[in-house]
């Protein structure tokens, strides 16, 4: 007896340590550290070797409880072996290789019809009719540790070169901090402006975006999402100037320069109000504010066309410009795209402060999204006000919902209950995702009389002026990738100089990502 119990835990020792590929001679060691019998401690002959046998005609019977015993032990300490080789295991599996690296991007080609009434053209240049990519964006992000990431983006829709979008490094799982991030990217204000391109109700964003809000710079933010994931909040320290110390806009260039001045803040804040945490982003309302400000920066070196700070805003009428918007042009000429509708002029200014509220509404298939901004800039002729809003609807007939970031605070991607499948051979399987949409905005920009002859670069107050849009417009989303959009877009322009004008234009996309 004493031998088939000696032999079996031989040979279960000895395969566990084979197929654990550890060194057999330490786990067995391990094992029989301090396993004795009545006779003394077991000893095992070396693998291939064959094990002793007792005499019969010495062999002690009481010894078989006790060697029963030592088998059940080394059966304990096999089970707790092999369970914390099971657990190092799946530790090394679950162990992430870094770093980490995944492709994405979009492209949208945008057809333009402009319909304008004869003083609109008079006033704000003929708009000629139009095909091109507004966007065609490719970009890489990834992790290079645990807490660590990154994104580099680039446009390639600006003719000429490619342009630099949202190319970052984040650190998140900061104390105090929340997530940092150091690089270009939008800065924190609106849920307009930082809801994604690819993930628009309609083909651009609204009017007082365009007009006010800085949009992506070069700078360090810290943002903070709540545990109950309820309430969100960044701020952000930034480079004012964007494409020749432009305060507003895009900073393509990925640099700014200039010895004066040229340093801003953002700050904003959302709270989920109602949020229905059962139905994955169906039910919800949100709130939010945000603040800027900004001191205007100039570059002061020799040959610069820019030594004096000053501010600009130029709008045009949520249809965004084809080929290379870089060129900038007069107001009143439309030789390079879309032109701008309303024109503040260049003047010299110190700062500038912008506040704006926002709210998100989405009941099922119902959404609904409003925000109110206001401008105040300090010009050499004392304070300046401006301010718009803008207010939209969206019903989705086939009953989809938009998804809601928390961490960000808006809403992002729709996804079709059922793909559009049209050559299935039982006949038409799917429909996609339908959206219909309608949208108002308005921007009020008129400068003082005390301005004139202070302004810049040969610029007037020939573009101030006010200006509503009136949008409808309609999504298909083929699939979750895929989508059709178009735009009926009504303007209504009253210029300070001309006086009232209107403006049709039909505008489409086909927008794909991944």
């Amino acid at each position: 007896m004493s031998v088939v119990i000696r032999r079996t835990a031989w040979l279960a020792v000895s395969l566990f340590a084979f197929c654990t590929a550890s060194a057999n001679d330490a786990l067995v060691d391990e094992i029989f550290s301090d396993t004795a019998s009545p006779a003394g401690r077991i000893q095992l002959a070396d693998a291939g070797d064959d094990m002793p046998d007792p005499d019969p005609e010495t062999a002690d019977p009481n010894d078989y409880p006790n060697l029963e015993f030592d088998l059940e032990e080394l059966k304990a300490r096999l089970d707790a072996l092999e369970k914390g080789h099971k657990k190092a295991t799946a530790a090394s599996s679950d162990k992430k290789e870094f770093p980490t690296f995944r492709f994405t991007g979009f492209t949208q080609l945008d057809t333009a019809i402009y319909d304008q009434d004869p003083l609109n053209k008079a006033t704000v240049g003929n708009a000629q009719n139009g095909t091109g990519f507004r966007r065609a964006r490719l970009a890489i992000l990834g992790k290079v540790a645990e807490f660590t990431s990154y994104q580099l983006e680039m446009d390639f829709a600006t003719a000429g070169r490619p342009s630099f979008f949202d190319t970052y490094v984040e650190q998140s799982n900061m104390r105090f901090l929340g997530t940092m991030r150091v690089g270009q990217y939008c800065q924190p204000f609106s849920i307009d402006a930082l809801t994604g391109f690819r993930h628009l109700t309609f083909l651009e964003r609204s009017l007082p975006f365009l007009a006010f809000v800085p949009f992506r710079r070069i700078g360090a933010q810290s943002s903070y999402l709540s545990e109950d994931e309820m309430s969100s909040w960044a701020v952000s320290v930034f480079r004012t100037g964007g494409f020749q110390n432009a305060p507003l806009g895009d900073n393509r260039f990925g640099t700014d320069f200039g010895d004066l001045g040229g340093f801003s803040v953002s700050t904003r804040a959302t709270h989920l109000v109602r949020y229905d945490h059962h139905a994955d982003d169906r039910y919800l309302w949100a709130i939010g504010g945000s603040y800027n400000y900004s001191v205007l920066g100039a570059n002061t070196a020799d040959g610069s066309t820019n030594k004096v700070p000053f501010y600009q805003t130029r709008v045009l009428p949520e249809f965004g410009p084809l080929g290379n918007s870089e060129l900038s042009q007069p107001f009143g000429f439309a030789n390079n795209g879309t032109p701008a509708f309303i024109d503040s002029g260049r003047y010299p200014a110190n700062y500038f402060n912008l506040a704006g509220l926002e709210t998100v509404y989405q009941n099922g298939p119902w959404g609904f999204q409003s925000e109110y901004m206001v401008t105040v800039v300090e010009s050499d002729v004392g304070p300046i006000f401006y301010n718009g809003a803008y207010a939209q609807l969206a019903y989705r007939l086939t009953g989809e919902h938009r998804a809601y970031n928390k961490k960000n605070g808006t809403l992002e991607r729709l996804v079709p209950f059922a793909d559009f499948i049209p050559l299935k051979k039982d006949g038409v399987r799917g429909w996609g995702a339908w959206e219909i949409a309608g949208r108002w905005s308005f921007v009020d920009i008129r400068n003082p009389e005390a301005l004139n002859g202070h302004y810049l670069n040969g610029t007037s107050n020939a573009g101030n002026g006010t200006l509503h849009d009136t949008t409808l417009g309609f999504t298909w989303f083929l699939n979750t990738h895929t989508k059709l959009q178009g735009n009926w877009i009504h303007c209504m322009l009253n210029n300070e100089v001309t006086g009232h004008s209107t403006a049709n234009l039909f505008v489409s996309r086909v927008q794909v990502d991944f």
